[in-house]
């Protein structure tokens, strides 16, 4: 089709010179003021498209002036702004699940914050926003005042970012498509000639039955600092091409210099760089040709608007131009030459120490990066004297980084450091950084299993500290050659991992490099350090080399915890459990027990191997039983076809994302005596006499299934009357409805 050729063209020409796949164009052309129809704004019913899903601004602050819709931030100190709206395709769309494509002019004038946001996105209901288009900070550090663009396809946060640079006060063309045949994709062009030119296409996916989109919409959010800009002509289409050439005048323009070189004073050694930002349609194919003293020069960056002198020496002093070449058209501009001027002088600190806050135990290294004619010498201080202490390594006390070990409240550590860097042109002192202690949270098992995400319930920070005291080692024992347990380590030579509990839960410890306290089965213990997971199982990670790490036995008992007895199907979160989430909460790495179990038929005759079998029960359910490579006490026994009774740790094991988080649990035993063979022993015989209708009591295992056997005579034979029973509680009870007003009878109790 023919270009339109000037954006002043009246509204009817642009309608008759578009085809049949522009879904829409927008130019804008209503009075200035809100872009919504409210009771406030003046204007009459059906006068403008939009409407308003978010915000509650009266009048609507989502504004038109001169034919600009306005873009700002939410409580911006200079910039407050709320409303968000969007406009409905209509024919020839038909909300189908086919690409989609926006194309609008963005002018930004006041920066977005460091983190930036989404502002532009298409839309199917208020809670569903693809294709979202983000405003982030720049990145080039000699012109701070610069932006970037980036696209998720439902992310609230870029996943990929468009890599060029772009200036303030510039019309900017964007195009963004939403594919939700693709993974739900989203890509983003920025100023193209094409289709084929540079883009970046959204990483993320979204899982679910295809969502059209069913308009497009502008966000004024939170969390963007003081971002403002203004967007105008746009176009949504089915084609790249239409909503592309139904925005710009001309597809061909020559590259304009938005920010021109800026001439630059550095000292030798010192990391500096010139780089211009160039706009103009296809500006991301520009080729950039720079210039020293009116030759070429070779750029290390490669074809970038940036010139990089990692070390720049006195004889990198010259003028140094740039040619900005567009491609397409051939045609070319130049940023007339500057003065980049390398002298010697002091040294100049490229990163400042910070201050930092650690905990007690910890080795720390403060540090400086400094730039200068060299030699360079450094000199720390502590407290505005020599670091003498006997926790200061003395071998770093002249060097860029300085260790403290075991920092401790009352061993000297604790304070101010700077640092004094000299070379033969001067002198330059760093800032001061602060050095402080933090202290574990003494808390339980619980309070810790309660600081997950509520998706996965994986944990949220794996920096914290905690301290968990009073604890019982039950699980994960290696047998000596004396027949004693050792309590690990556990997974081999080289780490040791144990399970430990109290009375609100249980978690798994594991400690790189072994450990130099081998916790035996029974032995109550003091574990500081952070959590963090293993394919899913929470676990404190702790090292060796880590002494603000520990585990500290304290005593010894003899009495374990009794093993909460479970069915197979406690893992679904039904009836009793609740939920998957408190079943993980409140079951991984405790102390358990499954009863009436039969082992592979497979596997039975056989000894026992490291790996997984599926254990099953009378109902037909499924379990995993888990023996990990050092269970060298189970290791190599025979394998039976039933056990009563199996003891051990509610491991997990699963995928950190996997959706279905019932799929992970496993029991460990640590011993063979944790797997009791055989059918329990019948329980003594229960006489009833009298006559009337028999009841049977009897103290009960829960989820154990029991079997009641009758007789007439107390020396049998006894025959089954019922088989199966389950409690889920310790009362068993058992009415026999069949064999009543007999003189006496006799009761036999087995399981299963």
């Amino acid at each position: 089709m023919k270009k339109i050729t000037a954006l002043v063209l009246v509204s009817f020409l642009m309608v008759v010179s578009m085809r049949a796949d522009v879904i829409w164009q927008e130019l804008f052309n209503y009075t200035n003021g809100p872009i919504i129809i409210t009771s406030t704004n003046g204007l009459p019913p059906g006068q403008t498209n939009w409407i308003r899903h978010s915000g509650t601004a009266s009048p609507s602050d989502a504004l038109v002036n001169n034919h600009r819709l306005e873009n700002g931030a939410t409580g911006g100190t200079l910039v407050n702004r709320q409303d968000d709206v969007h406009r409905f395709f209509t024919a020839p769309y038909t909300n189908s699940v086919i690409p989609v494509y926006a194309s609008f002019i963005v002018n930004c004038t006041n920066l977005p914050n460091a983190a930036g946001t989404y502002f532009a996105h298409f839309y199917t209901n208020s809670t569903i926003f693809q294709g979202r288009v983000f405003a982030l900070a720049g990145t080039n550090l000699c012109l701070p005042n610069t932006w970037r663009l980036g696209v998720s396809g439902a992310a609230g946060s870029a996943n990929q970012i468009f890599p060029i640079d772009l200036a303030m006060n510039q019309n900017y063309q964007v195009v963004v498509e939403w594919d939700p045949s693709v993974s739900y994709s989203a890509t983003l062009w920025v100023n193209p000639v094409s289709s084929a030119d540079t883009a970046v296409v959204s990483s993320d996916t979204i899982s679910g039955i295809p969502c059209p989109a069913l308009a497009f919409a502008f966000r004024q959010a939170s969390s963007f600092g003081n971002w403002f800009c203004t967007i105008s002509n746009l176009v949504t289409a089915t084609t790249f091409s239409e909503a592309a050439t139904n925005v710009w005048a001309s597809n061909s323009v020559p590259p304009n210099i938005a920010y021109p070189l800026q001439a630059l004073t550095n000292y030798v050694g010192v990391p500096g760089q010139l780089s211009i930002v160039a706009a103009g349609q296809g500006f991301a194919n520009f080729a950039y040709q720079w210039q020293k003293n009116g030759a070429n020069f070779f750029n290390p960056n490669g074809n970038s608007n940036v010139l990089s002198f990692s070390s720049p020496a006195l004889t990198d002093t010259g003028n140094y131009g740039v040619i900005v070449s567009n491609l397409v058209t051939g045609v070319a501009v130049t940023n007339p030459a500057v003065l980049m001027w390398v002298t010697n002088g002091p040294p100049v600190i490229g990163i400042q120490p910070t201050n930092q806050a650690v905990y007690p135990g910890k080795n720390v290294t403060t540090s400086v990066l400094a730039y200068g004619t060299p030699p360079l010498t450094y000199s720390w201080l502590f407290n505005g004297g020599a670091p003498t202490g006997a926790n200061v390594d003395p071998t770093t006390t002249n060097t860029a980084s300085l260790i403290i070990n075991n920092v401790q409240a009352a061993n000297g550590t604790l304070g101010k450091y700077s640092c004094q860097i000299v070379n033969a042109f001067g002198s330059t002192n760093s800032f001061t950084n602060t050095l402080t202690l933090l202290l574990p949270v003494t808390t339980n098992i619980d309070f810790i299993r309660g600081q997950v995400d509520s998706t996965y319930f994986l944990p949220t920070n794996t920096s914290i500290y905690y301290t968990v005291s009073n604890a019982v080692v039950y699980t994960r024992e290696v047998t000596n050659a004396d027949g004693t347990l050792n309590g690990g380590p556990f997974t081999g030579s080289a780490n040791a991992e144990f399970y430990i509990q109290d009375n609100s839960g249980g978690i798994c410890v594991f400690e790189a490099g072994g450990t130099s306290v081998q916790p035996r089965q029974g032995d109550i213990v003091t574990v500081t350090g952070p959590v963090s997971q293993f394919n899913s199982l929470l676990e404190f990670n702790l090292s060796t080399a880590d002494p603000s790490t520990s585990v500290t036995v304290t005593g010894h008992t003899n009495t374990l915890p009794a093993p909460v007895v479970l069915p197979f199907s406690f893992t679904n979160g039904s009836g009793a459990f609740i939920s998957v989430s408190n079943v993980i909460r409140k079951y991984e790495s405790r102390y358990v027990a499954l009863t009436n179990v039969y082992f592979p038929g497979s596997s039975v005759g056989g000894n026992f191997a490291s790996g997984n079998y599926i254990l099953t029960n009378l109902n037909g359910e499924s379990f995993t039983f888990f023996l990990n490579a050092a269970n060298v006490n189970i290791i190599g026994q025979p394998i039976p076809q039933f056990a009563s009774k199996i003891s051990g740790a509610m491991g997990y094991y699963n995928t950190a994302t996997a959706t279905n988080r019932s799929g992970g649990f496993e029991i460990d035993p640590s011993s063979y005596s944790d797997i009791v063979v055989g059918p329990n022993a019948p329980k003594c015989v229960i006489v009833v006499s009298g006559g009337g209708v028999p009841n049977l009591n009897w103290s009960a295992q829960p989820f154990v299934p029991y079997s009641i056997w009758w007789s007439t005579n107390v020396s049998g034979p006894y025959t089954a009357i019922a088989t199966g029973l389950t409690f889920n509680t310790t009362a068993g009870l058992y009415t026999d409805t069949v064999n009543t007003n007999l003189p006496t009878s006799f009761y036999q109790i087995s399981s299963p």
